[in-house]
C-alpha cells in the first residue's frame, strides 16, 4: 500500500510505493561500467605518477620523504580544472571548487579501499573545510561524492569534491529553519528525534557506535538512503576530533560495504551536509553524512514536482541493514 510522508527537517515529500519494485525493467544494468578498461587506466589523470596532469597540489597526505606534486601520496587535493564557481577573488560568482583524489591507484568503487585509506580521506575532508573557514567571502561548504554514471561522475577514479561558496542553498535554509523552530519550541534538537520512537511508532535508528547514530530517514527519498549523525549533535564537521573521524571512517566503510552486499554493485552519492560557518550550537543543527544509493534515474515526476517515489520503506531498509551490520 502506498503512503505519503514529508520529512520534518528537509521538507521533501516522498511517496512510498512498494508495488513499484515489481514493475518490469527493460533497461538492464551495463555491467561493463564497473570493469576498468586498459584505456581508462592509461588515461587516468588522477593516478600516481601523473601529478603534472592536474592543477598544483593544495594538500596531501603522503610519505614523509616525498615532496608535493610528486608520487608517494595516499590522498591528494587539487583545484578542480573545470570549477563550478570562479576562483577569482572579488568575482560575483567567487567560490572554491576542489577535488579530493581518494587513492593513488585506479579504483572505481570507494568501498574497495581499506580502513586506513578511509581514515586518510576523512582527515583530508576536515583539513580542507577548516582551511576555508576564515575566508570572509564564503559562508558555506559542502563535501560530496559522485560515483558511477547514475551518481553523475565524469571520471572513474574514486574522488570527492569540495564546494565552498557565499551562497547558502534554499534546501539548507529550509533545514536550518526547521532545526531552529524545533529547538525554540521543544527545547531540544530535531536531530535527536530521529533516533527515538515517535508517536506513530517509527524510529529511524539502524545502530549506534561510540560517536555516531546511523539512521534511515522517515521520508527517505532514495531506496536505502542512510544518514550518519554525531551523537554529540556537533554543529560543525571540521570540529570533529581524531577519535570521531576514526569512528566515522570505520562506520562509513562498513555501511558502503553493507549496501553493496544488499544491492550489488551500484552507483551512489554521499554528501557531508554542513550548516553555514556562522551557525551556533543554539540553532539545534547537526552536521551529517548522507548516503544516497542511486538505483534508478530521476524521472519526470521527480523533476517536475521535487517530490520522490521510493519503492522501499525505511523500516525495511533498517531491518536489512541491521542484519548486515550486526557483529
Amino acid at each position: 500500500m502506498s503512503e505519503i510522508r514529508t520529512d520534518p527537517l528537509t521538507g521533501f515529500t516522498t511517496i512510498f510505493a512498494p508495488e513499484r519494485a515489481r514493475r518490469p525493467i527493460k533497461i538492464l544494468e551495463d555491467a561493463s561500467q564497473y570493469v576498468a578498461t586498459q584505456e581508462q587506466i592509461d588515461s587516468d589523470p588522477f593516478a600516481e605518477g601523473k601529478e603534472a596532469e592536474t592543477t598544483p597540489e593544495l594538500f596531501a597526505i603522503r610519505s614523509s620523504a616525498t615532496t608535493a606534486n610528486q608520487p608517494g601520496w595516499n590522498v591528494r587535493v587539487v583545484a578542480n580544472k573545470y570549477p563550478a564557481l570562479s576562483p577569482v577573488s572579488g568575482s560575483d560568482h567567487y567560490g572554491v571548487h576542489e577535488v579530493i583524489v581518494e587513492c593513488p591507484e585506479f579504483e572505481t568503487r570507494v568501498s574497495r579501499l581499506n580502513q586506513r585509506q578511509f581514515q586518510y580521506i576523512f582527515q583530508a575532508y576536515r583539513q580542507r573545510v577548516a582551511a576555508h573557514r576564515d575566508d570572509p567571502h564564503t559562508h558555506y561548504a559542502l563535501i560530496f561524492k559522485n560515483q558511477g554514471i547514475l551518481g553523475g561522475a565524469s571520471l572513474g577514479h574514486v574522488h570527492s569534491q569540495l564546494l565552498v561558496s557565499h551562497l547558502i542553498p534554499q534546501a539548507l535554509q529550509q533545514e536550518l529553519q526547521a532545526a531552529r523552530t524545533h529547538q525554540s519550541e521543544q527545547g531540544c534538537s530535531l536531530f535527536k528525534t530521529f533516533t527515538r520512537d515517535s508517536t506513530d511508532g517509527f524510529s529511524g535508528r539502524v545502530m549506534s557506535t561510540e560517536y555516531f547514530d546511523i539512521i534511515c530517514p522517515y521520508a527517505s527519498r532514495f531506496a536505502y538512503e542512510t544518514w550518519v549523525i554525531p551523537r554529540s549533535l556537533k554543529t560543525h564537521f571540521d570540529h570533529s576530533s581524531d577519535q570521531e573521524l576514526d569512528d566515522l571512517s570505520c562506520i562509513t566503510r562498513r555501511l558502503l560495504c553493507s549496501l553493496e552486499s544488499l544491492l550489488g554493485r551500484h552507483d551512489l552519492n554521499y554528501v557531508i551536509q554542513m550548516p553555514p560557518y556562522e551557525t551556533s550550537e543554539q540553532d539545534g543543527y547537526a552536521w551529517s553524512l548522507r548516503i544516497y544509493p542511486r538505483l534508478a534515474h530521476l524521472a519526470g515526476f521527480e523533476i517536475a514536482s521535487n517530490a520522490f517515489i521510493n519503492p522501499v520503506y525505511p523500516e525495511q531498509a533498517i531491518e536489512q541493514l541491521r542484519r548486515q551490520l550486526s557483529p
